[in-house]
Order: structure tokens, then sequence, then C-alpha cells
């Protein structure tokens, strides 16, 4: 059966002014993770239950939408109901409350109506109790047929209060929320709850990538900058438009012969644009569409190279076209090598491999140690060293599998 969810937003945060939904969390509002929550356990479309729409409230609604969910407001639970299939299973979710994404999913695959639960302890007071042993942590799944006539008998009273009320006398499953390992169920009433929440989502900015830059060099300057940028409303869009026309503030200054300048406002774009890369793990979106504007980028980078060459060439001849050559010659056979040595199962890449931002950082110590000339040399056997590298362990990779059959 298709699976639905309903989550309302009505209450005030405390201290206020503003609703509970829109508390923000990393640079987006509560209500934005929820619904993640939600379309991660497989709901299709998302009804958000609101009284009235503030404009962050409403912000957030079309955040999403852009984000490719199906996101409708209903004024009321009537208006709400209307908006389900009669054969849609929905997830009901409290005003303010979160619960790990594995739990909700466990809930979700239920074949019948469930509720998640915590048991009753001090540390979950702010959940509505259900009896002695247990509190709702407020999730529930119900079907269109329980939520309507619950709408309809509502009256002054609470529709998620209600619809509890009714499961517990129907005698609907109960799933413990504290999954082994997992987060504990919050009901959000201010900032300060959704503190580890928050911690968590910072999380997923981490990357897995091995290269040392990404490893010693970004990893600790954008832990500075991610705090701050979602803290003042920047996504990783914005932050990836400023590395790529800090790229190109660095080509303007470079054709007019301020090369110094330009090698280091390059490792500075290349700084953000990773920044860029890990704000858009947080609320787990595709990398996707920054990657146009991290080629600009790249492009600003080449465009700088070009120019040093260019200035190379009046006194030291020709031949440097080719010696600077050899570094994009490098990485673009290294981007077209990734997915054969992947294929034959090569041992993965060592961390000390060229790549751009590699380059780019490179670049300004070379220059200082050894001047522009002995830069442009190290940097092209950096990068064709690299190139051979990933060759030669392609090549070893499919001797050995030649040798086997």
């Amino acid at each position: 059966m298709p699976l639905a969810a309903l989550i309302a937003a009505k209450d005030e945060a405390d201290p206020g002014p503003g609703l509970r939904a829109t508390l923000p969390l990393a640079g987006r509002t509560l209500i934005e993770y929820q619904a993640d929550l939600v379309l991660g356990a497989g709901a299709e479309h998302v009804v958000l239950l609101v009284e009235r729409v503030p404009a962050s409230l409403a912000e957030a609604a079309e955040r999403l939408r852009r984000g490719g969910a199906r996101i409708d407001i209903a004024r009321g639970p009537v208006d709400a109901i209307d908006r389900f299939h009669p054969d849609e299973r929905i997830l009901l979710v409290a005003d303010g409350a979160t619960a790990a994404p594995c739990a909700v999913k466990v809930l979700a695959s239920e074949p019948g109506p469930a509720l998640l639960t915590v048991p009753d302890l001090a540390e979950h007071g702010e959940f509505e109790r259900i009896d002695a042993a247990q509190r709702w942590a407020g999730f529930a799944l119900v079907d269109k047929a329980v939520l309507g006539s619950t709408a309809q008998m509502l009256g002054e009273w609470d529709l998620a209060s209600t619809v509890l009320r009714r499961l517990v006398q129907a005698d609907a499953r109960r799933i413990d929320a504290l999954i082994s390992g997992s987060a504990r169920p919050v009901l959000a009433n201010g900032p300060a709850d959704l503190d580890a929440i928050e911690a968590a989502l910072l999380r997923r900015a981490e990357t897995s990538d091995r290269n040392w830059v990404e490893c010693f060099v970004h990893r600790l300057a954008a832990a500075q900058l991610i705090r701050p940028l979602i803290a003042r409303g920047f996504n990783s869009k914005h932050v990836a438009l400023a590395a790529a026309a800090t790229g190109w503030a660095a080509a303007l200054l470079a054709l007019f012969g301020l090369f110094w300048v330009a090698a280091l406002l390059l490792p500075f774009a290349a700084v953000l644009a990773a920044t860029s890369r890990r704000m858009s793990r947080i609320w787990a979106r595709p990398v996707g569409p920054d990657r146009p504007l991290d080629l600009v980028r790249n492009l600003a980078g080449l465009a700088v190279l070009a120019l040093l060459v260019r200035s190379l060439v009046e006194d030291g001849g020709w031949g440097w076209w080719i010696v600077a050559a050899l570094l994009p010659a490098s990485l673009v056979g290294l981007a077209a090598l990734e997915p054969v040595t992947i294929a034959l199962r090569a041992a993965a890449a060592p961390p000390w491999l060229a790549n751009g931002d590699a380059l780019i950082w490179s670049a300004p110590a070379l220059a200082l140690l050894a001047g522009w000339r002995a830069m442009l040399i190290a940097l092209a056997a950096y990068a064709t060293i690299s190139f051979v590298q990933r060759c030669t362990a392609a090549w070893q990779v499919a001797r050995e599998y030649d040798n086997a059959i």
C-alpha cells in the first residue's frame, strides 16, 4: 500500500516567537528534517497541518518542493484528510517530534496501525503518556479511515493526541523507538532541544575521500566555516558560487601579472568549494547541482596556468606550453582511468595522488621555494607520476586476471 505523511505544525516554540516547526536546524528548519525522515521511510507525499503559514514555513515547504518532494499545506484536519488517497497508509508526526531514521523506517514497514514508544522515565517526560509503562514518541502509522473519523469528531481536541488515544484503545502495535545504537527521540520545544540532532547532521559533512588535501587541509578549514555559514543562512549553492567567483578573481589578477595574489586566492577558492560539497551532504542532497560551478572554478585555475605560461614563454620559449599541457592531460587521464580501476578492482588510489586541488595547494609552496619555472616542472612531474601510478595499478590487475584465466 502507498505511504504518505501528515506533520503537525501549529504550536509556538518556547521561547518564541515562531512555530516549533520553524526552529532553526543546521541551516534549515525542524519541519524539513521531519519531512526528510518520513520521505526517507518511503512516504510519497507529505501534508503539513498548519493553522497559519509564516514566511519561514512557506520557504521551508518551497525548499522541499525544489528538492523533488510532493508537499501540500492544509489549514485544518478535514482539509488535510481530503489530500490523502483512501488506500494510503499515513505516518502521523506530532508537532516538534523527531526520532531515529531507522525507527521511523521500522514503523513505516508495519502492515497495520502502530506507534513508536519510549519508556515512561523522567528523561522522556516531554512525551505524552500512554500508560504506566510507556509514552508516545510522536510517530504513528494509521490509515485514512481512522484519521478521517477522528477529524470529524475532534471539536477542540488535538488531532495527534486524539488519534493516539484511538490507536491505544484499538491495541495498535507498539514499537520501541530506542533502537540499539540510534539517537533518542526528541520533542523539540526550543533551539536547545535540537543541539544533538544538529551535531549529527553536521557529522554528515565529513567525506570519505582519502586524498591528502581533503584529509589534512580541507577537513580542518571547512570545519571552521560550515557552522557560521549555515547560521547565517548560506546554502551550498551560495558557497559554490563564491568559490567560482574567487577563482575567476584570481584569473583576473593573473591577467595583470599579480601571480602571487592569484596563487593565494586559488587555494581559498578550493576551500570554499570543499565547504560547499560538505554542506550539501548535511541534508543528504546530491552534490550534482554544484558540479558545473566546480567546473567553472577549475577553468579559472586553468586560465591562471595559461597566463603564467604565457609570461614564461616570453623568456624561455614555447616548450613551457608542453610542460604545462601535462597538467590538464594527466588530470583528464586520471579521471578517465577511475572507472577502469574500479571495474578491475585495482587497489585504492593512494592519498598522495594528484588532483586539481592538490596541485593548487602545492603551487604556492613550490613557487616560494624554487620559483615559477621549477614549480611548473614539479607540478607537471607530480601529475604525470600520479597518472602513471594508476595506469600501472590497472595494468597489474588486468595481467593477474589474464594469468588466472
